[in-house]
């Protein structure tokens, strides 16, 4: 009976009709909102390495089939590391604060029957272009250099079929830096529209 059940549902999902097909490209704008989660339900703040980051952007997307496409982009991303390992005597000496050029590359895949469910993973190249602030302290860089992240997506897919739409997804971001520290960034991303250019 229940392999029996799990052929139906099989054969319903590879047959129910897709809002997407293959060779479908979207072109996207969308922002995210991405603290280290710790930064907000610590009391105190203990000697640990914090974040918080915004995107904001270009995502194009392929369908390489009804289910699977491949995504790639360019976002802005401000963002504020706070890397408490030494002592400090200001906020400047600890804090980095780069602007950098986001580079992600992710496959994501719609659900078969439930395709508004959306989910994926890649990786992400960061390049600090600029930092918000300079530190006071000689030797230490505030803006840092290139760092990976690797972006893991869950959510919500509004696209209509054959038309655009939005996506709200959450994500979760495991970052690494020069050194070797490691942070993971937990937030919202919000495809505010998709424009279907094929």
């Amino acid at each position: 009976m229940i392999l029996l059940l799990f052929t139906l549902l099989a054969g319903t999902a590879f047959s129910k009709e897709s809002k997407h097909e293959g060779g479908d490209l979207l072109l996207g704008i969308g922002e995210g909102f991405t603290p280290n989660i710790l930064l907000i339900f610590s009391d105190t703040i203990p000697k640990e390495n914090y974040a918080i980051a915004f995107d904001f952007g270009l995502n194009v997307d392929f369908y390489v089939s009804k289910w699977l496409s491949v995504n790639s982009g360019i976002f802005l991303r401000p963002g504020v590391y706070l890397l408490l390992d030494n002592e400090v005597t200001s906020f400047s000496d600890w804090a980095k604060s780069p602007i950098s050029l986001s580079i992600p590359i992710m496959a994501h895949m719609n659900i078969p029957v439930v395709d508004f469910l959306y989910f994926g993973a890649g990786i992400a190249v960061n390049f600090p272009i600029i930092s918000m602030w300079e530190s006071e302290l000689r030797g230490v860089d505030s803006k840092g250099g290139p760092f990976l992240g690797i972006p893991l997506d869950f959510g919500f897919d509004f696209i209509s079929a054959g038309k655009g739409g939005s996506r709200l997804f959450f994500r979760v971001t495991p970052e690494i830096h020069r050194g070797g520290k490691t942070l993971v960034l937990l937030g919202l991303m919000w495809q505010i529209y998709n424009f279907k250019l094929k």
